[in-house]
């Protein structure tokens, strides 16, 4: 699993740096891609506990104990989430009215869509809490899906919701951005930009969302035709965690290939770090000066 996670952790790490830096990368939207891989790195630091746990030999531990190391992955997960939500909100607004999205106060609309993730966040980690309260010495790998048991299935219906909630705001904004094209006469380049933004949503949708609505029913799904053992249920499982990781993994890499300006940006820190490192390790070589007798 870290072989996903680790990749996904960096990538939105560099995400999250790169929209600090970069003054360039200001906007609302950019703020709360950011917020969301932010998220996805406290969602994602969740399988170091599962390494620990399975190359040291222990094999389980009580849920409690694993919700001490935990419980910031459970918050990241809600809230990161929420903050997608909050980001197809942010897009269908700019379409619609795109004249008072320019006016808008960022501050406060910014603080109410980190408010609202970080609410959801907490309320979901005060059921973690209450719930390990429950049942403490449940035994779990360590791994993520071993939490979300029982009241825990909760989040599983939570992710659901506001997947489907993020579908349906993007086919909205589909529909906004296929009606402005018809209705208005453009010419290439910004037909090639409606172009690179349809093809986003579909990348957004298939893969970002995708990689969380497949992860979260395809067991269920298996469960109809086939009755699996605990070993199958927990292979399973795993194979879920790996799509949600790859979904969780994906913001960055979407935006490299479709946005232009974050392109131009992450192109620009790497060569910063790359040519640094190669500075750092080139030798001057001084010659010489022979003198003949």
């Amino acid at each position: 699993m870290n072989i996903v996670g680790v990749p996904g952790i960096t990538v939105n790490f560099f995400l999250l740096y790169v929209t600090v830096k970069n003054k360039k990368l200001r906007g609302p939207t950019n703020y709360l891609l950011a917020l969301t891989a932010f998220f996805e790195i406290l969602h994602q630091s969740v399988h170091f506990l599962f390494l620990f746990v399975a190359v040291s030999g222990i094999n389980f531990i009580n849920y409690s104990t694993a919700l001490i190391f935990q419980l910031h992955s459970i918050f990241g997960l809600t809230a990161a989430q929420t903050a997608m939500c909050s980001t197809a909100f942010d897009r269908l607004l700019a379409v619609l009215f795109p004249m008072e999205y320019d006016q808008l106060k960022l501050r406060p609309y910014l603080f109410v869509h980190t408010f609202v993730a970080f609410s959801s966040g907490i309320w979901m980690s005060i059921n973690a809490i209450l719930f390990a309260n429950k049942y403490p010495s449940i035994k779990v790998t360590g791994y993520m899906s071993d939490l979300l048991i029982l009241d825990m299935h909760i989040l599983h219906l939570f992710m659901m919701s506001l997947c489907l909630l993020n579908l349906i705001i993007y086919l909205l904004v589909w529909i906004v951005v296929c009606l402005h094209h018809s209705t208005n006469n453009i010419n290439g380049a910004q037909s090639d930009i409606q172009s690179r933004l349809l093809k986003s949503l579909i990348l957004i949708c298939s893969i970002v969302i995708g990689g969380y609505v497949f992860g979260t029913i395809l067991r269920p799904i298996i469960n109809i035709f086939i009755i699996l053992n605990n070993i199958q249920t927990w292979s399973v499982k795993v194979f879920e965690g790996i799509l949600t990781n790859i979904g969780a993994s994906a913001e960055t890499p979407t935006l490299y290939i479709f946005s232009i300006l974050y392109r131009e940006v992450f192109n620009k820190e790497l060569k910063k770090i790359f040519c640094k490192n190669y500075k750092n390790n080139v030798v001057n070589v001084t010659p010489a000066l022979v003198i003949s007798n």
